[in-house]
């Protein structure tokens, strides 16, 4: 049986685009969720989502903070 993992790309700034990463975040728990292997991967400017601070004091800005909160103890990995 082959074996497969849905990786969730994300390369964007989290200061400018917080909708990429709440789509990431979102579909790997959705993944996860129905049993799929799944992760998230960050690359490039992306990984400064590592330090929440770095999401801008907004409504979108809060709701990918709560997103990952969620995601701490997900059945997915998120890689850098």
């Amino acid at each position: 049986m082959t074996s497969r993992k849905l990786i969730f790309f994300c390369s964007a700034d989290p200061r400018e685009d917080t909708g990429a990463f709440f789509r990431a975040y979102h579909f790997a728990n959705v993944a996860a969720g129905s049993g799929l292997e799944a992760e998230v991967r960050l690359a490039g400017s992306a990984v400064d989502v590592t330090d929440l601070a770095t999401l801008p004091e907004t409504e979108a800005g809060d709701l990918i903070r709560e997103k990952i909160s969620e995601s701490i103890d997900a059945p997915f990995d998120v890689s850098l």
